[in-house]
Formats: C-alpha cells, sequence, structure tokens
C-alpha cells in the first residue's frame, strides 16, 4: 500500500518564479488587448445600424419618395401574399367519386368527333374517348367522360385547344374558370408530404399554357390518385391559392393631409371629418406611422375585403364579380346587379368611359374580342382593384394589381381592359 506521500509525488506541479509571474501578467494583458480589438471591430456595424421608428419599421426603410413624386393617394406600402380559399370550403371538392366530364352543348356525336379531331387528338385516342360506355348523346348536347387514362395522354397542345373550345359551354366549369397556377402554387405543395411527389408531377403535366399564363382543369384526374383525405385536401388548397395584396398608408410628420384627404375624402360613404383626427394623431408622433387601406374604403368593401361568402343557398343572390363592382359605394346591396341585363343597362345610363383611372371606385371592365364584359373590378389606387374573381362562393374579395388581374382572365385570348367612371362622380 502507497503513503500518502508518495501518492502526491506522483502529480504535475507548475512552480513560478517571480520572473515568469511578471512574464504571464504582460501575455494576459496583451492578449486581452487583441480580443477586446477583434470585438469591436466585428461589432462595430451593429452600433451605426438604423434605429427602428417607432412605428417597427427600420428608418432606413422607410425613406420618404422623392419631393413631387407623392401621389394624390398618399404614400402606399404594399405586400403581395399569397390567399387560399378557407378549408371548410376546399372540403366539399375533395372527393374521389367524380370522373372527368367533357360536355359539348349543341353538338352531335359526329361534330364533336369533328372537333376533337381538330383539336390534334390522334385516331387511337379519338376511338378510346368516343367509345360507346364513355359517350351520351341527347338533343342538347353530346357528353363524353373520357377516361383518366385518355385526360392523361393528351399533350399540352391538344389539352390547350380542346379545353378552349369547352371552355364556351358553362357545363365545363373547370375549363371556363380553370385554376390559374403560379409558381407560388407549386412551390407550396411541393414542401407538403400529405401530397405524393407523383401527384404533384401529374398536375405540372395536365398544366396548360394560354397566353403566357399555366391554367389546370383536371382536378378529378388527380384526386383519383392521392390516397389520403389530407392529401386531398392539400391539393385543393393548393390549387385555390391567388395573389392578393395587403396595403397600407405611410404617413410622415410632414405629409400633406388635404392633399391625401383630396383623394379618399370624396369616396361615398368615406368622411374626411372622421378621417382627419385619425390621419392627424398618427402624423404628429416624432416618426408618423401607417393605417390600413381599409379605413379608406365604403363599407361594402370594408365590410368583405378578404372574406368569402357563405355557401349558395336557393333564391340566394349571386354574388360575383359584376355584383360585387356595382354595389361597391352601396351599404345596402342592390339585388338587381346580379343581372347583367340591368347592370349594363345601368352603366350606359349613369356611368362614361374613361382614358385611365384616377378616382377611388372607376370601373374596371375586362372585355374580349366581342365586346362581351367578362370580368368587372373597382379601381382603388396606383395599381390596385377591388375583385371578386369568379361566382364561385368559396373566392374572396381581394385587392389585386392590374396586371396579375389580366393575366388570371387571360385564357383564350388577351381581354382588352377599358375603364368607366359614375356621372355622379
Amino acid at each position: 500500500m502507497n503513503s500518502p506521500t508518495s501518492s502526491s509525488s506522483n502529480k504535475s506541479t507548475i512552480r513560478l518564479t517571480l520572473v515568469g509571474l511578471i512574464a504571464l501578467s504582460v501575455c494576459l494583458v496583451v492578449a486581452s488587448a487583441f480580443l477586446t480589438h477583434l470585438l469591436e471591430h466585428h461589432t462595430a456595424p451593429a452600433a451605426t445600424a438604423a434605429p427602428p421608428t417607432s412605428t417597427g419599421i427600420p428608418a432606413s426603410e422607410t425613406a420618404p419618395p422623392p419631393a413631387g413624386q407623392i401621389p394624390p393617394w398618399g404614400e402606399l406600402l404594399t405586400l403581395d401574399v399569397e390567399l387560399e380559399q378557407p378549408e371548410e370550403y376546399v372540403a366539399f371538392e375533395a372527393t374521389t367519386d367524380r370522373s372527368t366530364t367533357w360536355v359539348f352543348t349543341g353538338n352531335t356525336l359526329a361534330q364533336t368527333r369533328s372537333i376533337l379531331t381538330q383539336c390534334g387528338m390522334p385516331p387511337a385516342q379519338l376511338e378510346a374517348a368516343l367509345a360507346p360506355a364513355m359517350v351520351e348523346v341527347t338533343s342538347e348536347a353530346t357528353t363524353v367522360k373520357p377516361s383518366d387514362e385518355v385526360v392523361l395522354a393528351l399533350t399540352p397542345e391538344v389539352r390547350a385547344k380542346l379545353y378552349v373550345t369547352l371552355a364556351q359551354w358553362p357545363a365545363n366549369p373547370h375549363m371556363a374558370n380553370p385554376y390559374h397556377l403560379t409558381n407560388a402554387n407549386f412551390g407550396v405543395l411541393s414542401v407538403d408530404s400529405d401530397v405524393p411527389a407523383a401527384s404533384i408531377a401529374m398536375v405540372k403535366n395536365l398544366t396548360y399554357t394560354q397566353r403566357g399564363n399555366q391554367f389546370f382543369s383536371d382536378p378529378d384526374v388527380v384526386l383519383h390518385k392521392i390516397p389520403s383525405p389530407e392529401g386531398r385536401l392539400h391539393l385543393l388548397k393548393m390549387l385555390t391559392y391567388q395573389t392578393a395584396v395587403l396595403a397600407r398608408l405611410r404617413l410622415r410628420p410632414d405629409s400633406d393631409l388635404d392633399k391625401i384627404l383630396g383623394y379618399w375624402g370624396t369616396v361615398p360613404g368615406v368622411h374626411a371629418k372622421d378621417l382627419r383626427p385619425l390621419l392627424e394623431s398618427i402624423k404628429n408622433t416624432p416618426d408618423g406611422g401607417t393605417l390600413s387601406l381599409l379605413y379608406f374604403l365604403p363599407a361594402f368593401a370594408r365590410e368583405r375585403l378578404y372574406t368569402s361568402p357563405l355557401p349558395f343557398q336557393a333564391g340566394d343572390v349571386k354574388m360575383d364579380c359584376h355584383w360585387s363592382a356595382m354595389n361597391f359605394f352601396n351599404a345596402t346591396p342592390d339585388p338587381r346587379f346580379q343581372d347583367n341585363a340591368y347592370a349594363s343597362a345601368y352603366i350606359k345610363d349613369h356611368c362614361y368611359q374613361i382614358g385611365k383611372p384616377s378616382m377611388c371606385g372607376d370601373l374596371v371592365f375586362l372585355m374580349n374580342s366581342k365586346g362581351q364584359v367578362i370580368h368587372s373590378a373597382v379601381y382603388i389606387a396606383d395599381d390596385l382593384v377591388f375583385t371578386k374573381n369568379g361566382i364561385n362562393f368559396a373566392q374572396p374579395w381581394i385587392l389585386m394589381r392590374i396586371p396579375n388581374l389580366r393575366g388570371v382572365f387571360t385564357f383564350s385570348e388577351e381581354p382588352q381592359i377599358v375603364y368607366y367612371r359614375r356621372k355622379e362622380a
């Protein structure tokens, strides 16, 4: 057994002389000074970064526009967002018991065959599509229920020609109102583990191009291939994504409130007497602030923006784009605007055409080459419009940029945009 003395003798021992202690102290001082220099060098930029204003927006990001370049509506801050339909509404469509249907309204079987041939469908594919078990002929239409294999085999060129033809008949809703896809739609879907990669690839293969825009009209085919209800739901949610705009008005201590109120204060249903105290309170803060554009819109738009109507019941008003645009200034919506004939007569009697919009409330019409209005919206400011894209109850009321709106409705042809103003404006 070892003694305590012999055990301690095995440990390492550091012995410092006076000279060594002085040398060690000098080294520590030098190292400390060097480390301090490094820290100051790396943290210097943070000390000079622009501090946030009282609004929470960094001052470096809120520099005012050059003098004389602020438009009448003021300085707008906008954010583009991808907005989807409510999950409760999308769930109605997430079933697998539906089949693709092509309705050739007013056409015989022979005429339907001719149409498919003119669209470029190969003979073997044509015979498979028109197999007796897949066709129903009545005095009103020829209805074709192609198999998934026939639909998947269509080339993009044939699909585009065929679906543009089918779009002229309302009995083909997915062709008349196809899903308008952007890269954002696919980006959202690609990170969703509930949707198989093969189904995402199938959506891309079934997408067709019209006038530089991507469209999709075959959700039923893809739904058949997704086993889980969650996957089917997420696919349909992705398809409903559309680009909406959130907008706020930026107020600064030197903002011209008279000019701003001169634009917004004349909007029917919006009162300058109510806006001025609010704008002045924001302007008088040290850095100013922002205010949602909702405060500057009439009650009809303010109550509906970024919401979807309830599902239709028998006898309900058709709340489509025309009804929404024509009721923009009405505190109590006029149901007569669901009648296109009445709306057209009203525009003829109470509105006049203008070259470009410059007042909140100017009407924006998208027209086809036949002179028919295919969509109505309301000009708000800058390049923003108030719109409801379709009669479908799942379509929300949103703010949208005019170029994006035009793209959504550029299908068989690029629509012409015309502007009208109410005579009493």
